[in-house]
């Protein structure tokens, strides 16, 4: 077919790219790009390109299914890893009181620092092979900065208690999308896996968190060292995003802090809750705490309010995002805490008692399951398929459920808590449950992007869904018989990457479409009479068990809206650009002739496209409540922007309606809609240093929709009081570069002494 010989052609391009057998220059001259960067539209080359074979709304010729039907397998759980204990041991490296998070010594691992042992590395580069990187004999054994800059801050408040080994490499063998369809080439998937030396494998990760319980966790990359052993997409390079949990810039995985093959990363989760330095700063409200594991609490401080629970966490290398996390790098984190426990039979007074189970103290899953979907693409051979040269947006037509194609789940006639996201690249999602003649099934959403609504709200349909968005319903199977089937229904359709073309009732879904394979019915629920636990082995679940679940009227206390110190306007935009620089990245800085199709405008001044080493904003002083408005600023696309680190309070919209469950709710990607704004309130602390938000269709991220902001700390003798340089990792180590401010992203309110500390790294005309 010759839009399969045109993906084949394409696949030889970016061989031959990667193997640096051609350059872009090359294919300029030869008509195979444009002046411009994008790939030429001809037939043979392109199946966008005019032809009487090459009608192809996904982007890419159908995907092959061997025969395999929808609903033939059931859903794999998400793999539960097992926390390692710490013990906390003086540092020989360090002089004085520095403390070592220490893994049991069995695993033969080096203890977990405050510093980098990068630090150590850089005193004398390759003087003592035990800091140098094993696999390549290159540059450092941890990946994470040197220095003051980049030490874990407020080690010592938030010492790690449990521990987290894993690795990212190609995968063992899995057969990824049915038990039945080919296996993927090790080159294709890459995936997380446990321990420092396994290969990962699929279903996605499930990691499970309690506040009060700070966490180290060390990823080790695994990758091939050979940046061409890719099947054509994906850069062996990794650093893991915590979206969106509450840490310092340094764990945060969006730092340009990435780093390679034979070396590890050390993560330090602190389980900070916000506004610890401000709100409940006694630890004296028990809404504010963890569970212990023993049926009691851990307070802590900080704002009940703002407690999180469905979380995830995937790679974040600038400029690749969207191919790493589409071949697999990404999982599941649930943080649990008192309001939100996993246990629905604790009655103390604090337990919101939501469907969990109770054969564990905490973080049952029996009743409460993380739906992590995505879609893909397949060639002719049954190999994963992404198409490096769309900077609109890559759409499949598969769709995948933890990683598996369209699979069933057995439930008992009870209700149920389903953690939806959508771990996809550029593909919005329209979700409904219905029975087998389209009728829906009312459920009740009671969070979004992790954070607890105020009040449940019952619906028919969730709103569309963008990438990185996260919705938790409870279904109820009450009361229906045995053997009665049930349907998560997809009613977003697609035409391209750039947005979502239509939104469709449900019965239409339910038929299908031909144009776009996913729109319809992808998981069965089947309701049966007994299940096996997934938190207890051997204990079997009975439908004649009491569902002690419940879904309180009030879940949590509304954040008030505030008159804000100082207001902020963030545009995104098209610019009509499509290169990349000439490595496939901008570290230190983007060369002049590099120029991209999406960029940011900061308060109404120039257009930027992502620059590593570019501040476009600085937040001076923690704890200031501010105003931000994200704006889409043009039509014929959408965009859903994420806001690393910090959840804002939803305002206001203009251009699309605002569902009545979205004001005042606590977000961190909003879905601007074609032309449309969000306005929503927001207040940093606790932490500063580098950190970003973007367009989390990962393709405008990469291309470059992603702006950079520096969080200026209040915490006395903290590095991140100031501005703080800009790593840029290569694997014989890192080195740091002044940043580039941009004027319109420093505040014109700041005192003397805090206007210092920036403009001393404003380079001068």
């Amino acid at each position: 077919m010759e839009a399969e010989r045109a993906r084949a052609n394409r696949a030889e391009i970016v061989q031959a790219l990667n193997q640096e057998q051609v350059s872009r220059r090359d294919l300029i001259r030869w008509g195979i790009f444009t002046a411009a960067g994008a790939l030429a539209l001809k037939n043979g080359l392109s199946p966008f390109a005019t032809s009487a074979y090459a009608a192809v709304p996904t982007g890419a010729p159908r995907s092959p299914l061997f025969g395999i039907k929808k609903f033939t397998q059931p859903i794999h759980r998400t793999q539960l890893q097992k926390p390692i204990p710490l013990q906390r041991q003086r540092d020989t490296l360090q002089e004085g009181n520095e403390f070592n998070a220490v893994f049991p010594t069995q695993l033969q691992e080096p203890p977990a620092r405050r510093l980098s042992y990068h630090t150590e590395f850089s005193k004398n580069p390759y003087a003592d092979m035990a800091y140098v990187n094993p696999l390549t004999q290159r540059g450092p054994i941890e990946g994470r900065p040197p220095g003051e800059i980049f030490a874990h801050q407020r080690w010592e408040e938030y010492f790690p208690q449990a521990g987290y080994i894993m690795s990212i490499g190609q995968c063992a063998g899995d057969t990824y999308l049915h038990d039945y369809f080919p296996t993927q080439s090790p080159d294709s998937f890459w995936c997380y896996g446990s321990g420092k030396n396994s290969y990962g494998s699929m279903p996605p990760f499930l990691i499970k968190m309690r506040y009060g319980e700070p966490v180290l966790t060390r990823i080790y990359n695994n990758m091939p060292v050979n940046r061409s052993q890719n099947n054509g997409f994906g850069r062996n390079e990794t650093q893991l995003h915590f979206h969106n949990a509450h840490n310092g810039a340094e764990s945060d995985g969006g730092a340009n802090t990435h780093h390679f093959p034979g070396t590890f990363y050390d993560y330090r989760w602190s389980t900070t809750l916000a506004r610890a330095d401000r709100i409940n700063t006694t630890a004296s409200d028990p809404r504010a705490s963890g569970p212990d594991g023993n049926g009691g609490l851990v307070h802590v401080k900080g704002d009940y309010r703002e407690i999180q629970g469905s979380m995830w966490a995937h790679d974040h290398r600038f400029f690749f995002t969207a191919e790493n996390v589409y071949k697999g790098n990404f999982g599941a984190i649930n943080m649990y805490s008192g309001p939100d426990r996993g246990n629905e039979a604790l009655q103390d007074g604090v337990n919101l008692r939501l469907p969990s189970g109770s054969l564990l103290d905490w973080g049952n899953t029996d009743f409460d399951v993380n739906l992590l979907v995505s879609d893909c693409a397949c060639d002719a051979s049954g190999q994963l398929f992404f198409d490096i040269f769309d900077v609109d947006g890559f759409v499949g037509d598969v769709p995948l459920i933890n990683g598996a194609y369209a699979p069933f789940m057995e439930v008992l006639p009870r209700k149920y808590r389903f953690r939806v996201l959508n771990a996809s690249v550029s593909r919005f999602w329209k979700f409904a449950i219905a029975d087998q003649n389209g009728n829906p099934v009312p459920f009740q959403l009671i969070s979004t992007d992790g954070n607890l609504l105020p009040q449940p709200y019952t619906l028919s349909t969730l709103p569309p869904q963008g990438m990185g968005e996260r919705f938790d319903i409870v279904v109820d199977f009450t009361g229906f018989p045995l053997g009665q089937r049930f349907y998560l229904v997809n009613q977003a359709k697609h035409v391209d990457g750039l947005r979502m073309k239509e939104q469709l009732s449900i019965k239409t879904s339910m038929r299908g479409d031909k144009d776009d394979p996913v729109v319809g019915s992808i998981m069965e629920f089947r309701v049966v009479d007994r299940v096996q636990s997934v938190d207890v082995e051997g204990v079997v679940l009975k439908r004649t068990d009491p569902d002690q679940s419940r879904v309180p009227l009030q879940l949590t206390e509304q954040i008030p809206i505030v008159q804000p110190v100082r207001k902020r306007h963030v545009e995104f935009k098209k610019s009509g650009g499509n290169s990349r620089g000439p490595d496939g990245s901008c570290t230190p800085d983007c060369p002049e002739h590099a120029t991209f199709p999406w960029t940011v405008r900061i308060n109404g001044e120039d257009h930027h496209s992502f620059n590593a080493n570019r501040i476009s904003m600085v937040i001076p002083q923690a704890g200031d409540v501010e105003h931000w408005t994200y704006e889409n600023g043009g039509g014929g696309w959408d965009h859903p922007i994420h806001l690393h680190f910090e959840e804002g309070v939803t305002i206001s919209r203009r251009g699309m309606s605002m569902p009545a469950f979205e004001k005042g709710a606590r977000k961190d990607v909003w879905r601007l809609g074609e032309g449309g704004s969000v306005t929503f309130q927001v207040q940093f602390g606790e932490y500063g240093g580098s950190y970003v938000n973007h367009c989390h269709n990962t393709v405008h991220e990469d291309f470059a929709m992603l702006a950079r902001f520096q969080l200026l700390t209040g915490v006395p003798g903290s590095p991140q009081r100031a501005i703080t340089p800009t790593p840029n990792p290569t694997p014989d180590g890192v080195f740091f570069t002044k940043p580039e401010i941009i004027p319109e992203g420093v505040p014109r309110d700041m005192n003397r002494q805090q206007l210092a500390s920036v403009t001393d790294l404003i380079p001068k005309n």
